[in-house]
């Protein structure tokens, strides 16, 4: 994309789960690390075991305890400083010569962060690692990266590509121009999927829903029953979600994402998008989304209605995936039985429900930084180690890691066992990437809006979102 959306999106979660915990309790407590304060506050192709893997334990090299002490400063997004920290103090147990001095920026606004670091790394900012968001980023600060190769293969090994899922690394390629390796992804997102509330599916006497008929049975069920909630909370009144939900519905029938992301013919115009618009639009006519309950929904009061038991379903990115773990929900005052993760369901006859997934969390070194091969050390830890699996038992992502792991103790329902092999299915067959252009996504979605609100037809929506492309201001 050009810069990923996938941050604005995320609320703030707590470390506060003790099963994740004790992926992180091995080698103890904190030492005297300095963070400074928030600034305002894949497609998997191997599933993700469900036990520890062998580099959760894993010993830091010798030369890294026996080195002069460095102080890394660290810029990223995401985790947000609340996960991300204890994470960092483990990581300076084992590695006590090395702090980490972290900066979390507007996990909210991740357009600050888009801005801001490139800023930050034109005008000599005294950062050694930088969180990379997946999409137009990489190539945006490509010039400010050092070449990881070597440093690779020095501290983790001739074979590191055969320690990360093999679309994951094809994927990276795609990101920078020419062959070196300048940042390594943590793991990778999707969107979109529905996440349900299975009490009061219970409560109606219906079962989660498989396929678009069934869905519109819940819906009515919840009308039947004259129910005081909404069916399906959905942030409408931000631009990108829509246009994220009218790609994962283009992705149910074709690759066309994918063909007019990287210039092979896809055409907004086209009668494939045409068709995801007007799948789109039957969500409205059908009642699934309401435009009167919807279209003045921001991101955090469409997740708040869900988590509050006041709407059925939640539409948003797996990076909410967290919900589905009875600690995240008690750690956070969600009122809530058991949440569940299924894909939205093709609205067309024949088609495949599905999502978009690509690469995320990218982590890269500044080539000014003094300190490499601790940034390295930083990089192999979040990427290859335990800190890369505190953060997938969290939900945050699917680990690119080919020896993952996720806690089982965190899966204590059916529903969260079965949803969390869902997500995992979900982005390991992605039929596109969601390689998105953040810009664009905002002009499109917006153009979605004028659609439900002005009642614009879907073919001259697409005609009008290809005239804003056409214009070259916003290149995929």
């Amino acid at each position: 994309m050009a810069l990923k959306k996938k941050v604005i999106r995320t609320a703030s979660l707590s470390i506060a789960m003790a099963s994740i915990m004790s992926l992180l309790a091995a080698c103890g407590g904190n030492n005297n690390a300095s963070s400074s304060p928030s600034s305002s506050d894949l497609s998997a192709n191997a599933s993700p075991s469900v036990a520890p893997s062998a580099s959760a334990t894993a010993s830091p090299s010798a030369s890294a305890s026996s080195a002069e002490p460095v102080t890394l400063t660290y810029w990223t997004w995401d985790p947000p400083s609340s996960v991300l920290q204890p994470i960092l103090d483990k990581f300076q147990a084992d590695y006590p010569n090395i702090t980490v001095k972290l900066s979390v920026w507007d996990q909210q606004n991740s357009s600050g962060y888009q801005q801001k670091m490139p800023l930050g790394l034109s005008t000599g900012e005294d950062i050694d690692v930088v969180g990379v968001q997946g999409g137009g980023m990489g190539k945006q600060i490509e010039q400010y990266l050092l070449p990881l190769d070597d440093l690779l293969a020095a501290s983790v090994g001739d074979d590191w590509q055969n320690k990360l899922t093999p679309n994951s690394v094809k994927q990276l390629k795609t990101q920078v121009d020419g062959d070196a390796t300048l940042f390594i992804s943590q793991g990778s997102v999707g969107s979109m999927v529905m996440y349900y509330n299975k009490d009061i599916l219970d409560q109606l006497g219906v079962a989660v829903p498989k396929t678009y008929d069934d869905l519109k049975v819940v819906v009515q069920a919840i009308k039947d029953k004259k129910m005081n909630i909404i069916p399906v909370a959905v942030n409408g009144k931000d631009g990108w979600t829509l246009d994220e939900v009218a790609w994962t519905i283009a992705g149910q029938q074709s690759d066309l994402y994918n063909r007019w992301r990287y210039n092979q013919g896809g055409k907004f115009d086209s009668p494939e998008y045409i068709q995801a618009l007007t799948g789109f639009k039957k969500l409205f006519d059908d009642g699934i989304f309401s435009k009167k309950d919807v279209m003045d929904l921001d991101y955090n009061r469409s997740k708040s209605l869900f988590t509050s038991g006041k709407a059925a379903f939640f539409i948003q990115g797996t990076w909410e995936a967290a919900m589905i773990s009875d600690a995240y929900r008690k750690e956070n005052k969600i009122n809530i039985n058991d949440i569940g993760i299924i894909p939205i369901p093709s609205i067309e006859a024949g088609g495949k429900a599905s999502i978009r997934a690509f690469i995320d969390n990218g982590l890269g070194i500044v080539k000014t930084s003094k300190h490499p091969r601790e940034a390295m050390e930083l990089i192999k830890y979040l990427t290859f180690g335990a800190g890369d699996d505190a953060i997938n038992s969290q939900f945050r992502f699917v680990s690119n890691k080919s020896d993952a792991a996720v806690d089982p103790s965190i899966l204590t329902t059916p529903t969260a066992q079965e949803s969390y092999q869902t997500l995992v299915d979900l982005i390991s067959n992605a039929p596109t990437d969601r390689n998105n252009n953040s810009p664009f996504s905002n002009v499109a979605g917006d153009n979605l809006i004028k659609m439900i609100l002005n009642k614009v037809s879907p073919e001259n929506t697409a005609k009008a979102i290809q005239a804003e492309f056409d214009k070259g201001k916003m290149p995929n």
